[in-house]
């Protein structure tokens, strides 16, 4: 039974790992200048949950879960929504739109390394390492 740390290199770890906590630092810088700058309404108020999404996507992504690619897939689309409504509305964050060009490159970037296959292996590992366990102990 191979060890799941073997999956990965140390590249593909620290892709997973700096690109969680660089995208947490860019969405939290987002979620800061919105609390400090926007005028609460009924369209700057449900972008919120938006960034605390894209917070909590992107430290599942540096923990090496296996959901955190569909979680940020839907981030980027509401990032994208959430630069939309930002445009639409004669306003423009560049801290938002680096973030959905940074969900982007970051989203593309893991299927190009192909770490979400990794991230299943890894957990069907786990899994069966568990699995061998849970009678002995």
């Amino acid at each position: 039974m191979p060890d799941s740390s073997s999956f990965f290199s140390n590249r593909d770890k620290n892709l997973c790992e700096y690109g969680g906590i660089f995208g947490v630092l860019l969405s939290l810088t987002c979620l800061i200048q919105h609390i400090a700058v926007a005028i609460p309404g009924k369209v700057t108020n449900p972008m919120i949950p938006g960034y605390l999404f894209a917070i909590a996507a992107f430290i599942l992504l540096s923990l090496q879960k296996t959901y955190a690619i569909i979680l940020l897939i839907i981030s980027g689309a509401y990032s994208a929504f959430t630069e939309y409504q930002w445009m639409k509305h004669y306003s423009f964050s560049l801290v938002v739109l680096l973030l959905f060009i940074y969900h982007v490159i970051i989203v593309v970037g893991l299927f190009a390394e192909q770490i979400p296959e990794r991230l299943k292996q890894k957990r069907l590992a786990e899994k069966e390492e568990e699995d061998a366990w849970r009678g002995k102990i």
